[in-house]
């Protein structure tokens, strides 16, 4: 899913000149509310016990139209930016319960036509959860063993105007909901979901900013963060073990909307050598715990935000158990060289732990205009 979401964007940012755009935003904000059925995935067989019945949710939105001060807000065609609250009937009253989303989120335009457009949202948050696992009273919900969890949202969606400020919204979309192996089991929910809604924008209207400036001279730039985080390993409510990741990236821009990363990695996982210890009853040294780390992805550029999607390898690993190949996703979040970043590390469907990080960025490699 995650390397889908960066296709996606890339779509966005290449269709950034395919179709006319409109002259002023509708209002200065807007407020949307959505009406949702659909279903919870079942990418484990055992989570096909949660599947007791649809998904329903009510959402709500606030709205607020970009005017293309920023050079991304161009790049990017001129997206809405938002506040987003869902609370959902997750389909498993006993098991799952009621759960709740709220997200900051970006709306990406894809297309436009004289009275629609096509959209695509991507947005990340918290999420709350009614039930979770229990090995005495809920040891069915092998999905979620925390209330609170970290959520990602991606949508499709299509507006068609209503009047002079309304637009009627119809899409399909997926929602994720994990803690990151903060605690286990940590299956995760996966909530596929169509939705009808109606939005309108209040208040002043404001013209876009469609002049073409000069670019800014674009060059490659570096950057480094350190992160801690603590996971756990089966059984369940077993102890926690600490995690730390030393990244650095090599950005090359391709343009002020995105940049390619090739990078290197040095992780450090405490648990990686009580597992392999338990699995070959041989004691391992310290140096278990570490292996390197190469990948590549991309960074899409929101200033002052980043959207992170990197696919990775590791070409030297003592324990073999989690496979070779790792993918992250994340945010950073640069107070012009520094940083701080919030990723999700996983192998495949599985994550292995929240990189909570701090950083520095060594150039800039899509300035501000």
């Amino acid at each position: 899913m995650r390397f889908r979401i960066a296709l996606l964007l890339s779509l966005c940012s290449a269709l950034a000149g395919g179709s006319p755009l409109p002259d002023s935003t509708l209002g200065s904000y807007g407020l949307e509310a959505r009406l949702t059925y659909g279903f919870l995935v079942a990418h484990r067989p055992m989570l096909r016990l949660l599947q007791e019945e649809h998904l329903r949710s009510f959402e709500v939105s606030l709205l607020f139209p970009s005017t293309g001060k920023k050079e991304w807000e161009r790049g990017f065609r001129f997206p809405d930016r938002g506040l987003h609250l869902a609370i959902i009937d997750l389909g498993s009253r006993k098991l799952l319960g009621t759960g709740i989303a709220v997200y900051p989120f970006v709306d990406f335009p894809l297309f436009f036509g004289n009275d629609w457009s096509c959209r695509l949202r991507y947005g990340m948050g918290l999420g709350y959860v009614q039930h979770t696992f229990d090995p005495e009273e809920n040891y069915k919900n092998t999905a979620l063993s925390s209330h609170l969890n970290g959520t990602i949202h991606f949508d499709l969606h299509v507006t068609k105007s209503i009047g002079q400020r309304g637009a009627f919204d119809a899409g399909i979309g997926i929602t994720h909901y994990s803690n990151g192996a903060t605690a286990l089991p940590n299956l995760g929910i996966n909530l596929a979901a169509a939705h009808i809604g109606y939005r309108r924008y209040f208040g002043e209207r404001r013209a876009l900013h469609k002049e073409t400036i000069d670019q800014p001279q674009l060059r490659p730039g570096m950057t480094l963060f350190l992160s801690g985080s603590l996971k756990e390993i089966y059984p369940p409510l077993g102890p926690l073990y600490f995690a730390s990741t030393l990244s650095g990236d090599y950005l090359l821009p391709l343009n002020t909307k995105i940049d390619v990363a090739v990078g290197a990695d040095l992780f450090y996982d405490a648990s990686l050598r009580v597992r392999m210890e338990a699995s070959e009853d041989v004691q391992q040294p310290v140096s278990t715990n570490f292996r390197p780390g190469v990948h590549g992805g991309l960074q899409f550029n929101l200033d002052p935000l980043g959207l992170i999607f990197n696919l990775g390898y590791y070409p030297y690993t003592r324990f073999k158990d989690d496979g070779r190949y790792f993918h992250r996703i994340g945010l950073r979040y640069y107070f012009d060289r520094l940083f701080v970043c919030m990723n999700l590390k996983t192998h495949y469907a599985r994550a292995d732990f929240i990189e909570w990080g701090v950083g520095w960025r060594f150039h800039s490699t899509s300035p501000k205009p």
